[in-house]
């Protein structure tokens, strides 16, 4: 839609009392306060086109995330995800760099917001600036629309909801939405390891040239969005995929795979469950950087993860926690791993518990020790071109000793 389209349909948004009750007083084609679940996406944009006289909420839930679209006679004001729409809201106004009040960003980041509260925030910064928080709006909604239509599961609670007619907001028409999302859904789809903005990403290689430029380390340490990358370096939120992807695929990069979401109600009675029934994995080592990236890789292959820096305590942990199996550093202070492993198997309940040694001295002698000690040996990669053959290499160790995660 053109700027003045969508101004013009702003002027809309604010509805008359007598509407709203008008509204109110007809039979609902979607119940009001009642959860539709195992919707597809299909199925979900159908029943948004059904509200085309309705004004109000409609809350989405997924396995990984929650979301609020503000519905106005068909067209749609907003979405809000939950835990990070001021967040992403406030990153774009800077980099946009639209003068807003910080009294209004301090008192709307201090605490939770409910929906009229986040429409009178909107609300003020488009009056402030039409132009820029116009495009603002538009790409937050864009991306969240992009987020749901690759989920693949939703429940639907649909509630009526009267606006203060003083509040004015841009609106959007859903088929147009939809249209302007398709192309980049479909080539979303195609990613190998990328799947969803909303995944965060893990640098595996520290010796690339990539790893050197230190915006790039500061995204890629497991916590920051796709979409977030893609505000950083002012990128397209596509082609940051494409380039991440691509990444990945070289191995310089893990894609971690998205969270369940605590509040999804499906699954929330079993998730404590069904996480305890994946394998644990321990790692003992001194180093930082492999139990970092070596951590990544196990937990995004799905495995429960325990990391022990300090060797002298390793085998209480073992005891503690359990582990299915232990990879374990050979050069390591105080306490070396053959000696490690004889303080393991000198306890009873451990005697048979699976033993990896790692390390980056791949000699005869320390492939001997090893089977000695009735333990697996693994050379830890030595350059980058190594990495693939030691991924291989873990996950055949994996599947011989453990049963795959559920």
């Amino acid at each position: 839609m053109t700027q003045t389209s969508q101004e013009n349909d702003a002027s809309k948004l604010p509805i008359d009392k007598s509407v709203s009750q008008t509204i109110n007083q007809r039979i609902n084609i979607i119940p009001v306060g009642e959860v539709i679940a195992n919707l597809s996406y299909d199925s979900l944009m159908g029943m948004l086109r059904l509200l085309k006289t309705h004004t109000g909420i409609v809350n989405i839930q997924t396995p990984h995330f929650s979301w609020k679209i503000f519905v106005h006679h068909g067209s749609i004001a907003f979405i809000e995800n939950k835990n990070d729409f001021l967040p992403t809201l406030i990153r774009k106004l800077k980099i946009k760099k639209v003068q807003i009040s910080q009294d209004l960003l301090l008192s709307s980041n201090s605490k939770p917001l409910n929906s009229i509260e986040t429409c009178r925030l909107l609300g003020e910064i488009y009056a402030q600036d039409r132009e820029n928080s116009l495009q603002i709006f538009k790409e937050i909604l864009l991306e969240n629309l992009l987020a749901i239509s690759l989920e693949k599961k939703f429940s639907l609670l649909w509630k009526q909801f009267t606006l203060d007619p003083q509040i004015i907001l841009p609106i959007w028409q859903l088929p147009d939405l939809e249209k302007a999302i398709v192309k980049a859904t479909n080539q979303w789809r195609t990613f190998t390891y990328v799947r969803h903005p909303y995944q965060t990403v893990q640098l595996l290689d520290l010796e690339c040239s990539i790893a050197q430029v230190p915006l790039f380390t500061q995204v890629t340490n497991g916590k920051c969005r796709i979409s977030e990358i893609a505000d950083r370096f002012q990128q397209h939120i596509t082609r940051t995929a494409l380039k991440l992807d691509k990444l990945a695929e070289n191995r310089t990069v893990a894609i971690l795979p998205l969270p369940l979401s605590a509040s999804d109600m499906l699954e929330s009675l079993t998730l404590n469950e069904t996480i305890e029934m994946r394998p644990k994995v321990m790692i003992v080592d001194d180093s930082p950087v492999l139990l970092k990236q070596f951590g990544s890789l196990l937990t995004s292959w799905g495995y429960q993860l325990s990391l022990v820096s300090d060797s002298v305590n390793a085998t209480k942990q073992i005891l503690t926690e359990k582990p299915n199996i232990v990879f374990m550093d050979i050069n390591m202070p105080n306490l070396n791993g053959f000696d490690l492993i004889k303080q393991i198997r000198r306890q009873p309940s451990l005697a048979s518990i699976p033993l990896v040694l790692v390390t980056s001295e791949n000699t005869i002698t320390n492939n001997f020790r090893a089977k000695w000690a009735n333990c697996r040996f693994l050379s830890k990669p030595h350059t980058t071109n190594d990495i693939q053959e030691f991924r291989e290499q873990v996950r055949t160790i994996l599947q011989d000793l453990l049963a795959p995660p559920s």
